[in-house]
């Protein structure tokens, strides 16, 4: 008698504990059986089931909303880049230097934001963007847009791949790499090759983003504060927006360090 209430016991017990590794395998397609001995076992099987059943809807709302979140993501990726055609288009009909080179840059700053929305629409994970591969992104994209300029630069690249942000921190950091970029492209390397360093690191709490170009710099006497362009200006509210601290590096070049948590 006892060795069939032991058996009874062992059946009942295993059987539970196959329905709970089903259920956290995300398989719901098994019930725990309710006998009518009415038991502490049935009991707990009633509640397994019932747990099964309120997980495996919790799972398709999950689901539901990251499939919308995806599709989100995906519309403002075609609207940015529905943006971009269009100042592409106007840009075609236009044969005057400074505002071709004003819808390169506009064009330039929708861009490193699209290629966000597009990693988070790829990607299973809907809010975190790898600073690496966004980085090497942009990058690319850049070097694209620049192609024709005639500047020829080399990246020097030291980016921690275990820097992973969410993607309203990663918007302005790729803001700031658009624009850094892109001044040391039009200004840094007159008639010479350069090269172009960006490091992406973590000192203990705190991030570290620095961007520095060989290139010939800005002159002794020139004032920073008084005479940024809008680019610089919109490096140093971005910065802000960051909450982080900025240094200006102005030897051998020209660079920006920016501190942030």
């Amino acid at each position: 008698m006892i060795k069939k209430c032991d058996q009874y016991i062992q059946e009942r017990t295993n059987s539970i504990l196959d329905v709970i590794m089903s259920y956290a395998r995300l398989e719901f397609n098994v019930q725990t059986e309710v006998s009518s001995n009415n038991d502490v076992f049935d009991s707990i099987a009633a509640g397994v089931n019932m747990l099964g059943e309120e997980l495996e809807n919790s799972v398709v709302t999950i689901k539901e909303k990251e499939s919308l979140l995806k599709e989100v993501h995906h519309r403002v990726k075609n609207n940015l880049q529905i943006i971009a055609s269009l100042m592409n288009l106007q840009a075609a009909n236009s044969t005057d230097p400074v505002f071709l080179e004003l819808v390169r840059e506009c064009k330039n700053r929708i861009d490193s934001m699209s290629i966000i929305h597009e990693m988070l629409y790829q990607s299973k994970d809907l809010s975190n963007i790898n600073s690496t591969t966004y980085i090497h992104h942009l990058i690319l994209g850049l070097e694209s847009s620049f192609c024709m300029s005639n500047v020829e630069v080399d990246f020097q690249l030291d980016i921690d791949h275990n820097i992973i942000l969410e993607a309203d921190r990663m918007i302005p950091i790729g803001l700031i790499l658009n624009e850094t970029i892109s001044n040391s492209y039009k200004y840094a390397f007159p008639d010479r090759k350069g090269i172009i360093e960006i490091s992406f690191t973590k000192e203990n709490k705190l991030f570290v983003l620095v961007v520095k170009d060989n290139g010939i710099g800005l002159p002794e006497n020139y004032d920073i504060d008084k005479n940024s362009s809008l680019g610089l200006q919109l490096i140093v509210t971005l910065a802000e927006q960051l909450d982080a601290e900025l240094v200006w590096l102005r030897r051998d070049g020209l660079g920006f360090e920016f501190r942030f948590r």
